[in-house]
């Protein structure tokens, strides 16, 4: 049962995806009872969010690599324990190789039964945080309040967990939504879609969620535009350098002045794409059918057309290239980075002077929120809000490493006495156990890297 009656928490995790759980099972293995924490949110799932939007994409493997996953400790591995319920070497061999990129049906698998094992779901209110507030007395915490403002409960440290920001649309198309008459032809590629054959596409992007969109329009039978501002997306394993996703790496970016990060991370995480096999082939034949073409520069005028709309392209420096009459025009461009799109963390800029800088909380190295995260009373954000601090914040990886960091902060500041080690050991193994055994009944997916 779903907690229902407002309570007093340890810790508590505004928002229910993949980052809430990293958080509540990172929390419950070092030794926090599953009692102490409180998760507020309205999915059902931690993985619902991001089931869809898989779906949706039509992804079936993850960028990242085997370190990805959801058990609290690292080992094992995914690549591991993928071995282990498929009874193969070859994820392993792949893992060496760098070439393993663990299946989404696995990773959604394993998380469920994490959920399910360590009781997500019994310490977690069904209710959106709208705001939170911070109280001195009579020892530093939190009072979270519903979108009514009626109060819900109170954590003494708080995980700001509430995943990525609005869909992120170019203004010209953002304008043409607002047209019925065209709004339904004009999506992200993060949302539902169905690519016709024989129809026309401007799949406009240059990162990995655009190249799986060309491949999902070419399977489909229909023809591609794809629109660049740049040159074809530069090749990229992860989602940002692999030295970033390494302790080290992470501390020397953190350790750059708040302007410099973000000169940097314009340059890291603009779009990339990995190798991925059978890609490219496709790519190749569709182009030799001529249903596939690059071009260079932008929309800037969308209407009602013969084929559904009709869209003109320019370039940057005014050359005009014409009206391209499409099916369809498929937005490839990721989510909006600004804190200040998030509702919650505009509140709390607004309201405590939270200093922002190009639209993002300017976070302690920690990820704390400046003012009001202190070493007694944690108040912490993860996820793509948290970029600025670790790079690939937004990934699984990167979603376990601010968790982990949270936690042992949260640890400290409540003088815990830990799970002892061969608890731990018990306890992970356990999950790993059981998450081999939902794993061994699901279908092979095929690696793409």
């Amino acid at each position: 049962m779903a907690v229902t009656e407002p309570r007093d928490s340890v810790i508590g995790i505004v928002g229910d995806g993949f980052g809430s759980l990293m958080v509540y099972a990172t929390a419950v293995y070092l030794g926090f009872r599953p009692g102490q924490v409180t998760i507020f949110g309205p999915n059902e799932s931690p993985i619902d969010t991001y089931q869809q939007s898989a779906y949706d994409l039509g992804q079936t493997v993850l960028r990242s690599e085997s370190e990805s996953h959801f058990l609290p400790a690292d080992w094992p591995t995914f690549a591991e324990l993928e071995a282990w319920s498929r009874k193969s070497l070859e994820p392993l061999t792949r893992s060496v190789s760098r070439k393993y990129n663990p299946p989404v049906r696995g990773v959604l698998t394993q998380a469920t039964v994490v959920q399910r094992m360590l009781g997500w779901n019994e310490n977690k209110m069904n209710t959106r945080v709208a705001w939170i507030q911070r109280e001195a007395e009579p020892v530093p915490h939190f009072v979270l309040y519903d979108e009514d403002a009626k109060p819900i409960g109170r954590a003494k440290h708080v995980m700001l967990a509430m995943g990525h920001g609005p869909l992120s649309f170019p203004p010209v198309l953002a304008n043409a939504r607002s047209d019925p008459a065209m709004a339904d032809r004009i999506v992200q590629a993060y949302q539902a879609k169905a690519y016709a054959p024989g129809g026309r596409y401007i799949v406009v992007g240059a990162g990995i969620a655009a190249v799986n969109e060309w491949v999902n329009a070419l399977d489909a039978g229909a023809s591609v535009i794809s629109l660049l501002r740049s040159p074809e997306p530069d090749e990229q394993d992860l989602n940002a350098p692999r030295c970033l996703f390494e302790a080290y790496g992470i501390d020397a970016f953190a350790g750059l002045p708040f302007d410099e990060r973000l000169a940097f991370l314009g340059k890291i995480l603009k779009g990339t794409s990995p190798t991925r096999r059978g890609w490219a082939a496709k790519v190749g034949k569709g182009r030799a059918e001529g249903r596939f073409e690059h071009l260079m520069g932008e929309i800037d005028h969308v209407q009602s057309g013969i084929e559904g709309l009709q869209a003109h392209i320019s370039r940057r420096d005014g050359t005009d290239l014409g009206s391209l009459d499409v099916s369809g025009i498929v937005a490839a461009t990721g989510f909006q980075k600004s804190s200040l799109t998030i509702p919650i963390l505009r509140r709390l800029v607004e309201t405590y002077g939270i200093p922002v800088q190009a639209g993002r909380i300017v976070l302690e190295t920690n990820c704390g929120i400046p003012g009001l995260d202190q070493p007694d009373s944690r108040l912490c954000v993860m996820g793509i809000t948290a970029n600025d601090v670790i790079p690939h914040g937004d990934t699984i990886a990167g979603l376990k490493y601010i968790a982990r960091r949270f936690v042992a902060d949260c640890v400290e500041a409540e003088n815990l006495r830990q799970r002892p080690l061969f608890s731990r050991v018990r306890l992970q193994m356990s999950l790993a156990r059981s998450a081999s055994r939902a794993m061994a009944g699901l279908p092979r997916t095929e690696q793409l890297a």
